[in-house]
């Protein structure tokens, strides 16, 4: 159970590098029902090197306060306007759940940001929509689009730093020792970073076991860097 809660509630902000990609969503006021529930203002998606994919709202940014009002970013397919304004159909697709608006007030406004790591069975680049669901009454609020992460607008979408299969870890869970195999290249280094995205270990020698015990309880994002500067990526849950 405590691994569902982990992975369930786990908003990760990791360490980042400079280089990131963005685009700015458009075409909110989908909402023709409620008015009220649409989104104004500025609204950024932000893919980052380093796996995580960031979502901003701008000073100017405005909806109206819900119960249980979360952004998704979606893959929405070939699903039409008028299909994506049903709920059934939105939560069919693939998604990333970015986060919970406020609830109090009668308006959300302001700046707000949003990280998530990406997951490893998505494909990233078919992702073109911002989605606002108020969850606890499975209630359409609105959406906009934004122009899809490519080769030809994000120059590092094919680098290795988005291949998160070219090395295994075990066990993951792990308790005490973690465990390095099947890497294709030679390891440079390896990196842990906490929740908060703060450096909890480094190695630089004997990559293939890498002690945990130390370390508390929780989610953390297992950084490896080969001798080329690439780097790669994993979750790793420390029980």
């Amino acid at each position: 159970m405590k691994k569902v809660i982990y992975f369930s509630l786990f908003l990760f902000v990791v360490h980042t590098s400079s280089a990131q990609c963005n685009q700015f969503a458009f075409g909110f006021g989908n909402n023709n029902s409620t008015p009220m529930y649409n989104v104004q203002g500025t609204v950024e998606v932000i893919l980052n090197t380093n796996n995580t994919i960031t979502l901003t709202t701008g000073a100017n940014f405005s909806t109206a306060a819900g119960p249980d009002v979360r952004v998704f970013l979606v893959d929405r397919g070939s699903l039409t306007n008028s299909q994506l304004k049903n709920t059934a159909m939105f939560l069919s697709r693939p998604k990333i759940e970015m986060g919970m608006l406020p609830s109090t007030g009668s308006t959300v406004t302001g700046n707000r940001t949003f990280a998530k790591t990406i997951p490893s069975n998505v494909i990233i680049s078919n992702f073109n929509t911002v989605y606002f669901y108020c969850q606890a009454f499975n209630q359409f609020w609105d959406f906009g689009s934004f122009t899809p992460f490519s080769t030809s607008n994000c120059n590092f979408l094919d680098a290795a730093t988005f291949k998160n299969n070219d090395f295994n870890v075990y066990p993951n869970p792990v308790n005490t020792v973690l465990k390095i195999k099947d890497y294709s290249t030679e390891i440079k280094e390896v990196s842990i970073y906490n929740s908060l995205g703060q450096l909890v270990l480094h190695k630089t020698t004997n990559f293939e076991e890498i002690n945990m015990e130390q370390l508390f309880g929780g989610l953390y994002s297992l950084q490896v860097t080969d001798l080329n500067g690439n780097q790669y990526f994993k979750n790793v849950l420390k029980e």
